[in-house]
């Protein structure tokens, strides 16, 4: 995954300058909550804070007690505001913040669920993600960092699939975007949905979450140093076909395939 500096500086130079712009508006505030559901102004998506979900498959988790916040470790990046085992109100960002493994006790995530306000492209579709303290996940992941994970659901919610730290690897969906940013002073990344379910496909959101392995696929046994999500990019609106056409059931019948395809992978990969 690793790119030459080159490459990537005039999308490095225009990210930054775009961080900079987030950061003046922002006012260089101290940690902000926000909305429950939370819009960005002039975007098609909004934001939704969720804790207690189950890593990987990012189910049972509530908005209850959540909020998303802003600014939290560093400026611009949106993370979760969650309601502890004291019910104290606790700033953080997506990541573990149970990572129990007793008998009958599942490791909790705090995520992010993204809301499109109607149906967009898989093609260039990708989120900025920041502050995971790498310059390449599949060699020097720090033991403390989580690593991500996403859900991504197309026409009427349907499940295109489950992507885990390994599967965004093997996908190549992950690329680093800026290492150690003199303005965001954190590394960023884009996360390109579009690899890991195709260029071609309806999506109406998605749900980041945190894996319980980090990038070096070392298991997560203490709570995390989260991660967070910077912005949501290539948000296209995507043609919508008349109900009932033959598109929905060839759309319908592409996310079952992902979803199995990426079972039938795990099922290979644990033999």
């Amino acid at each position: 995954m690793k790119t030459p500096p080159s490459a990537h500086q005039p999308q490095r130079l225009a990210l930054s300058a775009a961080v900079l712009f987030a950061f003046t508006s922002l006012g260089f505030a101290s940690t902000i909550e926000l909305n429950q559901p939370f819009t960005p102004a002039g975007q098609n998506y909004s934001i939704t804070a969720l804790q207690n979900l189950t890593p990987l498959t990012l189910d049972g988790g509530t908005a209850l007690g959540a909020n998303t916040n802003v600014n939290y470790e560093f400026q611009g990046g949106f993370g979760v505001r969650y309601t502890n085992a004291l019910d104290q109100l606790t700033d953080f960002g997506i990541g573990l913040y149970d990572a129990s493994y007793a008998p009958g006790i599942q490791a909790a995530s705090t995520g992010l669920s993204i809301t499109f306000n109607q149906l967009v492209s898989s093609h260039g579709l990708s989120a900025t993600l920041g502050h995971f303290g790498l310059n390449e996940f599949s060699t020097d992941a720090d033991p403390s960092r989580v690593a991500p994970t996403v859900s991504i659901y197309g026409i009427g919610g349907l499940l295109l699939g489950n992507f885990s730290t390994a599967d965004i690897i093997a996908d190549n969906a992950m690329s680093l975007l800026t290492s150690n940013d003199p303005i965001a002073m954190t590394d960023l990344w884009k996360l390109s949905l579009d690899a890991l379910i195709g260029p071609n496909v309806q999506v109406s959101s998605f749900t980041l979450g945190a894996d319980t392995h980090n990038g070096s696929g070392s298991l997560m046994t203490v709570n995390s140093d989260p991660y967070y999500l910077v912005s949501v990019s290539g948000c296209e609106c995507a043609a919508v076909p008349e109900p009932g056409s033959a598109f929905l059931i060839l759309s319908a019948g592409l996310g079952c395939l992902i979803i199995t395809r990426r079972r039938s992978r795990d099922l290979f990969s644990a033999k």
